[in-house]
C-alpha cells in the first residue's frame, strides 16, 4: 500500500505530535459538510433532550454522525482517514465524535490537558488515539481555537506544566488558527487547550476521535442500530465497532 504521509508529514507528526492538512475539504465539500452540520445543529437545538452540552462557553452536538450521512462519510474522508490509519495501524476504529460551537466573546472551556493516560503503557512511545479537527469556519488567532504544545506527546507521565488562568499564557504553545476547510490532527497524548474566543464569530469545528479496535467506544457514542445498518464497507464497519474484539484489522 502506498504511504499516506509524505516524509515531511511523518517527521512533523513524530516530532511535534500534530499535523495540519490544508484544504482537506475543497470548496464544494466544505459547503456540503457545513450544510449537514447546520441541519444537525437545528435538530439538536429543537430537542433539548438530545445529548450534548449547552454551556455559555461551548455548545456540543454529541455524535453528529447520527444526524446526517454527510457527517458519517467524513469519518473515512479519503484525504484524512488514510493518514489516521497509517498512524494508528490497521486496527483503527472510532472512539467518539462531536460538533463543537464556541460562542463569540467566551472564555475557555478546557485548560491544558491531554486525552490519554492509561496505566502500564509507556505513552511517549505509544499512539493510542488520534483526534481530527475539521474547521467549518475560519479560525483567527483570537477566534477560540485549540492550542498545542509541540512535542508534548513525549513528555513523561509526571511532567508538570506551568499553571495559569489563561491558557494563552502557556510558553511555547502554537495556535491552531487556520482557514475553513483545514483539517488538523494530533496524538491524543499531546497537551492542548481551548483558547478564549475573543472574536465576534462562532467557531464551528467537527471532531473525530480514533483509537484501536480493542478500545471501547466512549460511553454515549456507541453507534445506533440504524447507523450500523448503513455500514456497508469493511472500513466503515470497523470504524463503527462491528467485528470481533481482537484480531480485527483492515486488509483493504
Amino acid at each position: 500500500m502506498k504511504p499516506a504521509m509524505s516524509d515531511e508529514q511523518r517527521l512533523c507528526f513524530e516530532a511535534n505530535g500534530y499535523l495540519v492538512i490544508p484544504a482537506a475539504l475543497d470548496r464544494d465539500e466544505l459547503a456540503r459538510v457545513r450544510a449537514a452540520a447546520d441541519r444537525a445543529e437545528a435538530i439538536w437545538r429543537a430537542d433539548p433532550s438530545r445529548p450534548g452540552g449547552r454551556a455559555h462557553n461551548l455548545e456540543q452536538v454529541q455524535a453528529p454522525i447520527e444526524y446526517d450521512d454527510v457527517l458519517l462519510d467524513l469519518l473515512a474522508h479519503p484525504k484524512v482517514f488514510p493518514i489516521v490509519r497509517e498512524i494508528l495501524g490497521d486496527d483503527v476504529s472510532m472512539i467518539d465524535n462531536d460538533y463543537f460551537l464556541t460562542p463569540p466573546r467566551s472564555r475557555t472551556h478546557a485548560h491544558w490537558h491531554h486525552d490519554v493516560g492509561m496505566g502500564r503503557i509507556f505513552h511517549p512511545l505509544s499512539v493510542l488515539m488520534v483526534k481530527v479537527f475539521y474547521l467549518l469556519t475560519d479560525v483567527s488567532p483570537e477566534g477560540g481555537g485549540t492550542a498545542i504544545i509541540p512535542g508534548s506527546h513525549r513528555f513523561p507521565m509526571d511532567f508538570r506544566l506551568p499553571h495559569g488562568e489563561n491558557p494563552a499564557e502557556m510558553p511555547g504553545h502554537v495556535k491552531m488558527a487556520f482557514p475553513a476547510g483545514t483539517a488538523w490532527l494530533f496524538n491524543g497524548r499531546t497537551y492542548h487547550a481551548a483558547l478564549n474566543n475573543d472574536s465576534d464569530q462562532t467557531r464551528r469545528v467537527l471532531i473525530y476521535n480514533y483509537g484501536h479496535f480493542w478500545m471501547k467506544i466512549w460511553q454515549g457514542y456507541e453507534p445506533s442500530e440504524a447507523l450500523k445498518a448503513k455500514a456497508t464497507t469493511p472500513v466503515m464497519k470497523q470504524l463503527l465497532g462491528i467485528g470481533d474484539a481482537y484480531g480485527q484489522r483492515l486488509d483493504v
